[in-house]
């Protein structure tokens, strides 16, 4: 199930990276992405944890970037918010009897295989700076 946690972190970190070493508090990027603060908080654990941000405390705190922009993949961000399963599995295992269930599984581990490394791929072919390019130009 696709979720909007990848779309949000890219958000946020384009929202830091413009503002480059001024702290952003939860509560400003959650304005900035119309959603509620907490849901940002939970993303930034995730993106901290993963080297992208750090945090600061206190009344001047927030996020900033923890590396330039140029030094953050897409690939990055997508690993540390993302689940690494594309699709989604069968609840209970598929009729045995089957000749589909006996090894649609297996095949279905394949063709997701192949869609993970191609999208991490491509992923890693993009960087936050680019987004921050693109946003500027459009």
């Amino acid at each position: 199930m696709a979720t909007c946690r990848f779309a949000f972190a890219v958000h946020v970190l384009t929202v830091l990276a413009q503002h480059k070493t001024r702290c952003s508090s939860s509560a400003s990027l959650a304005r900035t992405v119309n959603t509620n603060p907490v849901v940002i908080r939970r993303l930034l654990v995730d993106l901290q944890n993963a080297g992208l941000i750090r945090t600061l405390r206190g009344p001047q705190g927030g996020a900033v970037l923890a590396k330039r922009p140029e030094k953050i993949s897409l690939r990055q961000v997508h690993s540390a918010v993302e689940s690494p399963e594309l699709f989604g599995r069968h609840p209970n295992p598929p009729s045995k009897e089957c000749p589909v269930g006996q090894k649609i599984e297996s095949v279905l581990g394949y063709v997701e295989s192949r869609a993970a490394r191609s999208l991490s791929r491509e992923l890693q072919a993009i960087s936050l700076a680019d987004i921050v390019r693109r946003v500027q130009r459009t």
